[in-house]
């Protein structure tokens, strides 16, 4: 079994945290962070800061490395932390929220995170000890540091805290070798759709997958979302806080859908409602396509300018508030809209959870629950599977299977044995009875002839000398015994299923999370366990 890493989740969460203060010249923090964690004294190690080396000044990119290395202890570990969205700090955050995680048309901080990651990696060349790499970034820094290590290839382990997720259309362009596997597999490179492209993705990034987990707040709104091209990649999923707090709204998903199955005015709403958001994707991507970055980037400054001098730009003003009013007057008229609208700000409290400082507490605390993200490729979707209640399912599949293979065992026993042995039986008390009906012939003629009329004679009795039986059996119907087989069929049925369910289970839990040592580990155990009941 490989060594625990250096830092556990709690610790690296705090380090994390930390990061949005930046780390550059943190080395006295990361130390009381550690003995507060660990009790112990910290390896040596060395701090790189993206702002340090140059880099993210313009696209808003912010990140950091810290590497644990000690020739004695066989340590060698680098961890890379990258922030979040900080809007009120770096309005290019927000351009590449929206270009880039949105509409997979702008890889500005993703281009920095690796020119980051490759200048940092010059100085892991001459240690005996080979490097371990792990991973962590929240909201807009998970979404860069997922699609950096499925790049990469060669991460031990990767978190994204309450993460925005990867786009799958920036991620073929970034990754050469899978843009190739996508072009083998369809044999075109473009206008592949979301579900194609999440199935090929889940298959080409298998490996990496494993070593991929999220750590989301219950109720946070990041996690909730869904827009074209979204993929939130890994295996595992740990749920924090108050399990039942409400999901945030989806805004890329119709609210209604359901209802609109059945409701013509709703399934028009509903398509209005999904082109609406197509159109923002796309008008992302126009944006991208046609405004300079720059242009974007001085949003802020303009918005500042309006509000020193309004009169300055009244004519965009009132343009603005004709068109805001437009928007509003045709979303009144969408259900929908007024459906997510009404629910948004019922749980408009629920922003506050996305923060770095939940993520912290809540680890902290303990209160957490892990469930499994698993790929269905009947619905293409990723299902979240809860892990506690999938050992009590196990457990319980392999003492049904035990149930009922001692019921298949009685029942078999009774259709080959116990009902020939009731038949015999049942033959050999006739058999005794036949016979001392034959011992007393006149006795069961009598019994035979109650009134005497059939044996008598004007009077004259007569007196029975012999009475012989047929004292042949006819062998068992056979459907005396379909009744117990088509039983025993159905039980046999129940524990085939169940077999391959603990099969399956087996087989591709222990491939999924065999970069989880703990949950490997207990994977191991519980298939022993298993074994012996």
């Amino acid at each position: 079994m490989s060594k625990k890493p250096l830092l556990d989740d709690s610790l690296r969460n705090r380090i994390t945290q930390l990061e949005y203060k930046g780390l550059s010249g943190k080395e006295k923090e990361i130390k009381k962070i550690y003995k507060e964690s660990t009790g112990k004294e910290t390896p040596e190690f060395t701090i790189y800061d993206s702002s340090d080396m140059g880099i993210g000044g313009k696209s808003g990119f912010d990140g950091a490395a810290i590497h644990f290395h000690d020739e004695k202890q066989k340590i060698n570990e680098v961890y890379y932390v990258f922030r979040g969205t900080e809007p009120s700090k770096d309005f290019g955050d927000v351009v590449y929220d929206a270009l880039g995680v949105g509409a997979g048309k702008q890889n500005s901080q993703i281009e920095d995170a690796m020119a980051m990651y490759e200048e940092v990696e010059k100085n892991f060349t001459d240690s005996s000890v080979k490097i371990k790499r792990y991973g962590d970034g929240h909201s807009l820094g998970g979404h860069l540091i997922v699609t950096l290590s499925l790049i990469t290839k060669n991460f031990a382990n990767t978190r994204g805290l309450n993460d925005a997720p990867v786009n799958l259309e920036q991620l073929k362009e970034l990754d050469s070798d899978f843009e190739n596997y996508v072009q083998v597999k369809t044999g075109k490179n473009e206008r592949i759709s979301s579900k194609k492209l999440t199935e090929l993705a889940n298959t080409y990034y298998k490996k990496q997958k494993a070593t991929i987990s999220h750590t989301w707040v219950k109720g946070e709104p990041m996690h909730a979302q869904s827009f074209p091209g979204s993929w939130y990649a890994g295996n595992k999923v740990t749920m924090l806080g108050n399990m039942n707090t409400e999901e945030m709204i989806n805004i890329g998903e119709y609210p209604l859908k359901r209802l609109a199955k059945w409701n013509l005015f709703l399934k028009h709403d509903e398509m209005r409602y999904n082109s609406g958001v197509s159109n923002i994707i796309g008008g992302l991507s126009l944006v991208n396509a046609h405004v300079d970055n720059s242009v974007l980037l001085n949003i802020p400054s303009y918005v500042d300018d309006v509000k020193e001098k309004p009169l300055k730009h009244l004519p965009g003003i009132v343009l603005g508030t004709e068109g805001a009013f437009f928007l509003t007057k045709q979303a009144i008229k969408s259900p929908g809209v007024l459906v997510q609208g009404i629910k948004g700000i019922s749980q408009s409290k629920q922003a506050k959870l996305h923060g770095i400082n939940y993520v912290v507490k809540y680890t902290e605390a303990n209160t957490m629950k892990t469930y499994y993200q698993v790929f269905d490729s009947g619905s293409q979707e990723e299902i979240l599977l809860d892990y506690e209640q999938m050992k009590k399912f196990v457990y319980y599949c392999a003492n049904a299977i035990k149930d009922k293979e001692a019921n298949l065992n009685a029942l078999k026993q009774y259709l080959h044995s116990e009902i020939n042995e009731v038949f015999e039986a049942k033959k050999k008390k006739l058999k005794m009875k036949i016979s001392r009906e034959e011992a007393s012939p006149q006795s069961f003629m009598e019994k035979a002839d109650k009134d005497g009329a059939t044996l008598a004679w004007f009077g004259q009795k007569r007196v029975a000398e012999k009475v012989t039986f047929d004292k042949t059996f006819d062998p068992l119907d056979d459907s005396v015994f379909t009744p117990v087989e088509e039983i025993i069929s159905s039980i046999q049925e129940e524990v085939t299923y169940y077999q391959k369910f603990l099969e399956a289970f087996f087989q591709n839990f222990e491939k999924m999370m065999e970069a989880d040592e703990s949950v490997a580990s207990d994977i191991k155990s519980m298939k022993e366990v298993v074994g012996g009941i």
